[in-house]
């Protein structure tokens, strides 16, 4: 009876010890006045510096209801414009093959942020530019990026070409070698510009010939055979007649130039044609010395 009786009273008092500690814990997780003040300086500096991210965790800590109305309604404001602020990243790093590496420790700015990449979740992240460097199985890769303002979950990704390497032989491995030797060169086909234009001009002056040798108004008392006209002496068919017979003659000086033109350029256009392969280049280099003037052109033929 009296073990029993010593045993309850035992319980009971452990029991108040508890009771009693509970207060003082909670009253001891909360921010003193003094810290809600440091935190509330704090977070104003960080935010001017462009940390954003630590200005939001010392304004959510002088946002608690333990510390001054005015500085908490500060801090509550604050932290709010941040997370609008903030950006987020999420790190993905994969083998050769494309399998997820979830061992793998990544860096950002060369502060350790993450040991493993398992849960997938963005982490938050100042505007600006960063350098994320990814580790595992003794490797590294670096990716240098800019982030923007509270831009929200950008996947960066670093690929260890070394890790699983495909077989040498296995066509996902080849198939850029194999496509690279099997396709075909361009091949193209140039004309000399200078033909292109003789064409064209020979075309213009051959059509202003006929033109102008048809729209010749030769009177028709006249005969262009015996170049005589059925008219009396100062008759005004003959100048008529003279007129119409020079510009008959121009018509077919213009029209037999220009017929010239037009066959010798088509000549100069099929003759001078050449062909070019993909990558082919020529280069055409004035030569001026003492002896003579020219051209020089290099490249593949």
């Amino acid at each position: 009876m009296i073990q029993a009786r010593t045993t309850s009273l035992i319980g009971f008092a452990i029991g108040l010890a508890i009771t009693a500690a509970l207060p003082s814990t909670h009253a001891a997780a909360e921010p003193s006045k003094d810290q809600c003040l440091d935190a509330h300086s704090r977070g104003q500096d960080a935010k001017d510096s462009g940390k954003l991210s630590l200005a939001r965790k010392l304004f959510l800590t002088c946002a608690q209801p333990s510390c001054p109305m005015l500085v908490q309604g500060d801090c509550a404001r604050f932290a709010d414009d941040l997370s609008r602020q903030l950006s987020s990243l999420t790190f993905i790093a994969r083998d050769a093959r494309g399998a997820d590496l979830p061992d793998t420790t990544v860096y950002v700015d060369d502060i350790l942020l993450l040991t493993r990449l398992d849960d997938g979740k963005p982490h938050e992240i100042d505007p600006g530019r960063h350098t994320v460097r990814f580790s595992t199985a003794g490797k590294d890769q670096t990716v240098t990026l800019v982030v923007g303002t509270g831009e929200q979950g950008r996947a960066v990704v670093a690929t260890f070409a070394a890790i699983n390497p495909l077989p040498s032989g296995s066509p996902g491995s080849s198939i850029a070698a194999d496509d690279a030797a099997n396709r075909e060169p361009r091949v193209r086909t140039t004309h000399p510009l200078g033909s292109m234009l003789t064409m064209g001009v020979g075309f213009g002056a051959t059509a202003f010939g006929v033109v102008y040798y048809l729209t010749a108004d030769f009177p028709k008392n006249c005969s262009t055979a015996t170049k005589h006209c059925d008219a009396p002496a100062g008759d005004p068919v003959f100048a008529k007649a003279s007129s119409a017979t020079k510009r008959r003659s121009i018509g077919m000086f213009t029209g037999g130039l220009g017929a010239a033109a037009l066959v010798g350029g088509a000549v100069w256009y099929f003759t001078g044609a050449h062909t070019e392969t993909e990558g082919s280049a020529k280069v055409v280099t004035p030569v001026v010395s003492t002896t003579s003037v020219g051209l020089a052109v290099s490249g593949r033929f």
